[in-house]
């Protein structure tokens, strides 16, 4: 523990930080550094654009010409006539020279025709083609995005076009592909070790990868990186591979399939690339800023200490509860520490005697009503019951007048005793003023609360032994009931004193139910 006399101040320890801090000749070598590597950065960020274009324009030139051969085969006089088993074979030869995995004919209700992977006159699968009704809304080709094919169940998309004749729609044919012959293109483009290419459809899943492709094929980017991509051409955006590795992404849309091809550059190579920048130019003023970090740490580390060291006792103070501050590292936040302590002991004294009488340390008036508003609340949202006994006692004026006023304090404080004694623990007990007290009976109705009542008159107007004088009084208690006889706070506390008087009225050694409150109204 730091002596208080040699703890520093917050001047002190923040002089010593900026001056741990001044750096020049450090703060020069690494902007000149930094300079480099951006100039780096920025070139490989450039060069990593222009492959990706590349790969862009070799994607569009591998769909083209995809969609080429299958315009070439969809003008097939077979289609004409009819002949559906020649242009089966027609279709296969098409198949092979667009390098394309198989072609499909639709009717124009979706129904596959003829699939070169199944022998022609072979029973088909069910179902449509991905975006097969878009193809006949807008009389153009259209690429999908990947799917499950129905007869392989594996990755791949298709190339689609309408056939007509004279103006009339006859079928839909399409060029399936799988995702294969796409990593075939990023293959040849050969990325640089550690970085990723990709291409992606136009919903942002994965069509091919240059690395563990198979795995993530179909697989969905981010949002937020979807929607940075769907609103520009090319860039360059912040992102996180699908195992969460840290990423910088170039990427370039084709206007032609509206795919996008990224290439992916780990932030780790960046990060790489800006330590060989640094190197050793700024490896001794680095040594020494170091040091003199090290030395702000631990000075930093005492100041963060003795301000967030007073954060809980400021919060425990405005709640009300207890706390204690240990011996803090600034002088200034010691002493501050221990002005909140003082404060705490005031606070709690002072609400204590507000809120408690002072004679019996009872609850008060104000506290009394205050817990049986809380309290209501909980019975209303759990349908629970409350009872309050409103108690007064017969013959204490007289016992106060012939004895005293030190003898009626003892008096009153025997008769908190025996309600104390006599309710449950969960249960509030209150001097409301003079001979009046109180009593909250939690979860008790009204039949529960009458059998409370004749026990605490038994046990209240029993003889008490102050001292050498033995004394007696006796109680009047008013019962009132939530919700049987008001369900507000102050309609309830008026039943039960209203219920009291009635009870004084008829006798000593009484108790009295308050009225159903429809008996009220």
């Amino acid at each position: 523990m730091i002596p208080t006399g040699k703890r520093p101040s917050v001047r002190s320890s923040l002089v010593t930080l900026v001056l741990a801090c001044v750096v020049p000749a450090a703060l020069a070598e690494a902007g000149l550094a930094y300079h480099s590597y951006e100039s780096e950065r920025q070139q490989l960020l450039d060069d990593t654009l222009a492959t990706a274009r590349a790969l862009t324009q070799a994607l569009d030139r591998q769909m083209t010409g995809a969609e080429g051969g299958l315009k070439a085969l969809g003008t097939s006089p077979y289609l004409t006539s009819g002949d559906l088993r020649a242009f089966y074979a027609q279709a296969k030869e098409v198949q092979s020279q667009q390098l394309g995995d198989n072609v499909v004919l639709r009717d124009l209700a979706g129904r596959q025709i003829l699939n070169t992977l199944v022998e022609y006159g072979a029973p088909l699968p069910a179902g449509h083609a991905p975006q097969f009704k878009k193809i006949f809304e807008s009389d153009e080709p259209a690429i999908s995005d990947v799917f499950v094919g129905a007869v392989t169940s594996r990755p791949m998309f298709s190339i689609q076009i309408p056939v007509r004749r004279d103006g009339q729609l006859l079928y839909a044919l399409s060029i399936g592909m799988h995702p294969e012959r796409i990593g075939e293109i990023l293959m040849l483009q050969k990325i640089p070790q550690g970085q990723i290419a990709g291409v992606l459809d136009s919903s942002g899943a994965v069509v091919a990868r240059s690395m563990g492709g198979d795995q993530f094929v179909g697989r969905r980017i981010s949002a937020a990186s979807l929607d940075r991509a769907a609103r520009e051409t090319e860039g360059v955006l912040n992102s996180a591979t699908f195992d969460g590795t840290p990423i910088v992404a170039v990427f370039s849309r084709s206007i032609i399939t509206k795919w996008t091809v990224y290439i992916a550059i780990p932030r780790a190579i960046l990060i790489g690339k800006l330590r060989d920048s640094l190197g050793w130019v700024i490896a001794i003023p680095l040594l020494f800023a170091a040091v003199a970090l090290i030395y702000v740490r631990i000075i930093g580390g005492g100041i963060a200490q003795s301000i967030t060291g007073l954060t809980k006792p400021a919060l425990a103070l405005g709640f009300g509860q207890p706390f204690d501050v240990p011996p803090l590292y600034l002088k200034e936040a010691d002493e501050v520490g221990r002005a909140l302590i003082k404060a705490s002991s005031i606070l709690g004294a002072a609400q204590y005697e507000a809120q408690h009488d002072t004679l019996t340390k009872l609850a008060n008036r104000a506290l009394f009503n205050e817990m049986v508003q809380q309290q209501l609340v909980l019975c209303q949202r759990g349908k629970t019951n409350l009872a309050i006994l409103y108690i007064d006692l017969d013959g204490f004026k007289a016992v106060n007048d012939a004895h005293g006023h030190g003898v009626g304090d003892q008096l009153l404080c025997s008769v908190a005793s025996r309600l104390v004694a006599g309710v449950r623990s969960s249960d509030i007990v209150a001097r409301l003023g003079g001979d009046e007290f109180a009593a909250m009976l939690i979860h008790s109705g009204t039949t529960d609360a009458a059998e409370m009542a004749g026990k605490l008159v038994e046990s209240v107007s029993a003889p008490y032994r102050l001292g050498k004088l033995t004394v007696s009084v006796s109680a009047s208690i008013g019962i009132a009931g939530y919700p049987e006889s008001a369900r507000a706070t102050p309609a309830l506390l008026r039943s039960a004193d209203e219920a009291m008087y009635r009870a004084k009225r008829s006798g000593k050694r009484r108790y009295v139910v308050a009225e159903p409150a429809d008996q009220h109204n």
